[in-house]
Order: C-alpha cells, then structure tokens, then sequence
C-alpha cells in the first residue's frame, strides 16, 4: 500500500517475528501450533505494550498491557518477568527495526523509490510511515545495558552507516552527517502527539521536509567556496557521544553532568 507518497509494505510492524504480514522464512521449518501461537501472542504483547506507554506513559500497568494485547496478565509475565524487562524488549525490538530499514534503504539504492529520494530519506520516510511508534518509549523504567542491546545497537550503527556512505557518495547529504546525527533526526522528528496517526505522520513529514531542504543545501553548498562559509554543516556527534545521550536519558541524568 502507499501513504503520502511512499510504498509501505510492513505497516504497524515491530521487526523479524513481531512484524505483522511478513513471509515466513522459507528456510525454517514450520511452526507447531502452539509455538506459532505464541510467536503471534509476543508479538501482540510489543505491540500493545509500544501503544500502551505512548498513551500512559510511566503509569503503564502490564495489567493495561496485557487488556490492549487481549491476552490474560499471567501469558504477559510468563514471557516478561517485570516491566522492566518488557521494556527492555521493546528497545530491542526498535533498535531491530530500525536496522532493518536502514538495511533495506541502503540495499536498494539501485531502485526507483530510492534513487528518486536517496537512500537517507527514503529511512527517515519509512521510519514515520511504518514504525510502530516513536523511539523513546516513556515506561518510567530504566534497564540496563545488556549483550542483546550492545549487539543490536552495533547492527544498527553499520546499517546507518551503510545509508550515509550510499548519499554521500550521490552528494546527496553533507560528507559530516553521522548515524548518531540519524539517530537525533528520528527523535526530533518523530515526537508523540496527542493526534490521530494520519494528522501525526503529516505534521512529522513536513517537518522532515524541512530537515532534508536544509540537508540538500548543506551537501550542495560543500563544493562551493561562496556560500561554504554559511552553510556549511559542522562535524557531527560519533556514535559513541550518541550511546552516551541514550545511556543519560535511560538514568535519568543529563548528558555531561
């Protein structure tokens, strides 16, 4: 299907096995019924939990959770012991599913959506479109760092950078874009509001408009000395500076404290 423009093909989608409408992986053997009902009651459970603390933030009940999955409060736990660990799931999830559209972005630039736009709008396009909800989850929670997050997060450090060197190769971004200065776009422009999701995805692609004119006045401006001088984009933060802001919002600190 298209909205505003652009192909969606996973709408509402929480990545790999969460991802409602994707094909199975022909290389797997099939499910048993209980396992296959399972998988879809996790999926179900990230979904609603996503929704649920957009909607009520830190004062999200997993009871509240469990209502909006339709399933019983005790299936919630017996997969997510506490909140926390829901949560951690759920930064996991998005991290996933982030990689995997930058992934997507990036593989195909050779392709008439992505050559019309470049590779780094057709993401940003994409993660307004198809993702769930924004990337900070308001749970009032705050889990820790763990292997399974340090590898989705490397993944998708490799995916961003992928998109970048796709664009600056086409002089479509400034050659001092970074991921993390992605990464800052996405939650800049991807706030919640209190909208119905068409008035919202409107209002996040116009400012994303915004963004990308900017952008593109940036990459054009790098070769010229006349206009270098004023437009052009500094340095941006490394990777590691963006871990850093994620860890301090995660504890509750400011960055440089």
């Amino acid at each position: 299907m298209e909205r505003n423009g652009i192909s969606v093909p996973f709408q509402n989608s929480i990545h790999d096995g969460y991802r409602e409408g994707m094909p199975p992986d022909p290389t797997s053997p099939p499910l048993a019924g209980r396992k296959r009902e399972a998988l879809a009651n996790d999926r179900n459970v990230l979904v609603a939990a996503r929704e649920v603390f957009s909607l009520h933030g830190p004062e999200a009940t997993i009871a509240q959770v469990a209502e909006r999955a339709g399933v019983g409060v005790g299936t919630v736990y017996r997969r997510y012991s506490t909140k926390n660990a829901l949560v951690r799931a759920l930064h996991v999830a998005a991290i996933d599913e982030l990689a995997q559209i930058a992934r997507e972005c990036a593989q195909g630039a050779g392709t008439t959506e992505v050559a019309a736009t470049g590779a780094v709008e057709t993401f940003l396009r994409r993660h307004i479109l198809e993702s769930f909800g924004p990337l900070i989850i308001s749970s009032g929670e705050h889990p820790p760092a763990t292997p399974e997050v340090d590898t989705a997060s490397a993944a998708l450090h490799g995916a961003l950078e992928e998109l970048l060197v796709v664009d600056r190769a086409a002089g479509l971004v400034p050659t001092t874009l970074t991921p993390a200065d992605l990464m800052l776009l996405i939650t800049h422009l991807r706030p919640p509001l209190p909208l119905p999701r068409e008035q919202a995805d409107a209002l996040h692609l116009r400012y994303l408009g915004v963004t990308l004119a900017g952008l593109a006045q940036a990459a054009a401006s790098a070769g010229s000395p006349a206009t270098a001088a004023s437009a052009d984009l500094p340095p941006g933060p490394s990777w590691e500076d963006w871990l850093a802001m994620w860890s301090a919002r995660d504890t509750g600190t400011t960055a440089g404290d």
